[in-house]
């Protein structure tokens, strides 16, 4: 397994196809695939293998190196293999990787939930960028209102 394969999400479940290095934003782009050969039907949980089509997502990941880092995920939507299930379409899942229409993996968001529980706002705004972390007060804010409560 090669070192791209190691910083992915989840390499069970991930392909690197393509890396892409821009100095300039200092941005690494990372082209991937989903290695899962099926996937179940959220509605039913028919697994189903006959591909209605693909397209793109762009999600934000962890910084490597200072680097901000972006992943292009190709997704599939499946057609459901059970009649009488109403979702006829629908797009493949990678629960360990991100939520259903999430734009950010798991891992950044854990992350970002860390740093503004730590520092709140403003202060976590200015940490975050230091390390090469996108967004904002309000991404900060919203990932500590969407923090699991500690027991």
């Amino acid at each position: 397994m090669d070192l791209v394969a190691h910083l992915l999400p989840d390499p069970t479940v991930l392909d690197a196809q393509d890396t892409t290095v821009i100095a300039d934003p200092a941005l690494i782009t990372l082209t991937v695939v989903s290695r899962q050969p099926t996937s179940l039907c959220p509605r039913c949980a028919t697994p189903a293998t006959r591909v209605h089509s693909r397209y793109c997502r762009t999600l934000a990941d962890l910084p490597w190196a200072g680097y901000r880092s972006r992943l292009l995920l190709h997704v599939r939507r499946f057609f459901c293999a059970q009649p009488a299930c109403p979702r006829k379409i629908f797009t493949e899942r990678l629960p360990s990787v991100l939520a259903p229409w999430a734009r950010r993996t798991h891992r950044l968001v854990r992350a970002h939930q860390q740093i503004g529980l730590a520092l709140g706002g403003a202060a976590g705004v200015r940490l975050a960028n230091a390390l090469g972390f996108d967004g904002g007060v309000d991404l900060l804010l919203h990932a500590i209102r969407t923090a699991p409560l500690l027991a």
